[in-house]
């Protein structure tokens, strides 16, 4: 039987973060007698990592039909307009698994580490009047567990480093003394050093969300970051991208801890459901404060990472079969679980194996809204390399069918944007979108036009009924980009990083997004006089 390590060129296959109609009911639990894809393959779901088949079971995703577009979309005035960042990608001084893995030759492609990035921190007062000058209303940042809790110890006796809080409660009296409004995210891929450890041979072993403490950890977490910032804070992210975490980091081997083995994902996506659900409880029952004034003290969620899966063949059954796995696995897995308690433990489709769960109390109704983030589409080829749970892996970098390409070699696919979010339509909740963005040049015309047509989808979105609630850019400013260091530049604010003083710029796509933000409205008229999609990137970023 091959290896299940893939080999370094095939990286590209699975999703890499920065670094989100007609038919069936996505919400409904699949049965045995629901219509779907023939099965494609004989091992199943028995099957190991290699090039053995995997069924595919009854789920077949709606079928995107959107209509014609309308001349013009507009936003409430409740809708939130902001930008996003994570802890480990924008702060300094932090103790963690990344901080680790990229002093480790050949981790990060550029050879750079995290500690040289835009130093958050230094520069609080600046990024928030930076945001206030691109008329943003919400921030999404990480709250990092390694900054106030640096060791186990401090941890189990709850002794948090007085720094660390000092830090976040600064921060989050001068967003409310901005009027930004704050969306805090628990777990954004990084994980203390004392939870998740690399080198030496810890790669073998149980690290991060396989860890058998770690639930009881991160709801303690969860529940104690609520206690203390509560009052101020009513939009929680417990944990950003779960899938890429788990594939990236336990199968590729690309990220921390660096392992190469589908059982060890499927474990890390196991446990992430179950501790997502005892954290939601926790800060529902500590965090009963109504920050803004909206009638909701706390309104939970993931951040999933949910994209457009094609078949490399519309015509080849085959190939179809494939992508509706790719896109059962991805983008639909975590929502059945943890909106209607549907709990597929082995990941094949259906609820008929001996630990799945159909209508689960401790599952359900454990998302107030749906966090989504988006980044453009994959292609799915049944012969492509398969894995275990898995199956045929979307291919997502420099694909082919004439579209723009940022930085990172990804397709901008503004029309995708609009096909997820009608999939979310049948779930009924509210959606947030919690990341969007570009990695571009930052004199480029290739942010203002993103921000403009993948807003627009929003807009649309919402007069087909879909309930959303806001969108944060990603991100804020250039910042430590994981694997490719800080090269991909997807900044509203690009960073000076070669100066001491780390100086911010506008990039373009700045003034576009806070005149939409203004306005509330966008015209296709208004899209169609940006200036067009460079033929290629002034500048491409290696990915490992």
């Amino acid at each position: 039987m091959p290896s299940s390590r893939l080999p370094r060129s095939l990286l590209p296959l699975v999703l890499l973060a920065a670094a989100a109609c007609g038919g069936d009911d996505p919400a409904a639990p699949p049965s045995a007698g629901s219509a779907g894809s023939a099965a494609a393959g004989a091992a199943g779901a028995a099957g190991a990592a290699g090039a053995e088949g995997v069924a595919h079971g009854p789920f077949t995703p709606p079928r995107y039909a959107p209509g014609p577009r309308p001349a013009e979309v507009t936003f409430p005035a409740t809708f939130l307009f902001g930008s996003a960042s994570a802890a480990q990608q924008v702060e300094s001084g932090l103790q963690t698994d990344w901080v680790e893995w990229a002093k480790q030759p050949g981790k990060i492609a550029t050879g750079e580490h995290p500690d040289g990035g835009p130093d958050f921190f230094a520069h609080v007062d600046g990024d928030i009047a930076a945001m206030k000058a691109a008329k943003l209303g919400v921030y999404r940042f990480g709250v990092e567990l390694a900054r106030v809790y640096p060791t186990r110890e401090a941890f189990d006796q709850d002794k948090p480093d007085a720094d660390g809080l000092a830090k976040y409660d600064q921060l989050l009296a001068k967003l409310k003394a901005a009027g930004v409004t704050p969306m805090v995210t628990l777990q954004h891929f990084s994980w203390p050093s004392w939870l998740s450890a690399v080198g030496g041979g810890a790669s073998k072993e149980k690290q991060g969300w396989e860890r058998p403490d770690v639930e009881q950890v991160f709801v303690e977490w969860a529940r104690r970051a609520a206690t203390r910032w509560g009052a101020d804070v009513d939009w929680w992210i417990t944990v950003n991208e779960p899938n890429v975490a788990s594939t990236v980091g336990y199968v590729l081997g690309a990220w921390p801890p660096g392992a190469a083995d589908p059982e060890r994902m499927a474990a890390v996506q196991r446990a992430q459901i179950f501790a997502h659900a005892k954290a939601f409880d926790a800060i529902h029952q500590v965090d009963t404060t109504d920050a803004d004034g909206d009638g909701a003290a706390a309104m939970v969620s993931m951040a999933l990472h949910q994209r457009v899966y094609q078949p490399r063949d519309p015509d080849d059954a085959e190939d179809v079969a494939a992508t509706d796995h790719a896109t059962y696995f991805w983008n639909y897995w975590y929502l059945h679980a943890l909106v209607r308690g549907d709990y597929d433990h082995d990941f094949d489709e259906r609820l008929d194996g001996p630990m799945d769960k159909q209508a689960a109390p401790e599952l359900a109704g454990r998302l107030d809204f749906i966090g989504l983030n988006y980044y453009g589409r994959s292609i799915v080829a049944e012969k492509a390399v398969k894995l275990r749970y898995m199956g045929s892996q979307p291919s997502q970098m420099n694909l082919p069918g004439g579209l723009p390409k940022s930085q990172m070699g990804w397709d901008i696919y503004a029309d995708g944007l609009g096909e997820v979010m009608s999939q979310l339509l049948p779930f009924k909740l509210p959606v947030f979108i919690t990341e969007n963005g570009v990695a571009a040049l930052p004199t480029e015309p290739t942010r203002p036009r993103y921000i403009a047509e993948h807003l627009f989808e929003v807009g649309w979105a919402m007069q087909r009924g879909l309930d959303v609630r806001g969108y944060t850019y990603w991100s804020t400013t250039d910042n430590f980009e994981w694997q490719s260091g800080y090269c991909p530049q997807f900044g509203l604010y690009t960073v000076d990083f070669s100066k001491p003083d780390k100086p911010r710029t506008a990039a373009a796509g700045r003034d576009t997004l806070g005149d939409i933000a203004t306005t509330r409205k966008i015209t296709r008229a208004s899209i169609d006089a940006l200036p067009a999609y460079p033929a290629k990137p002034g500048k491409s970023c290696k990915a490992l």
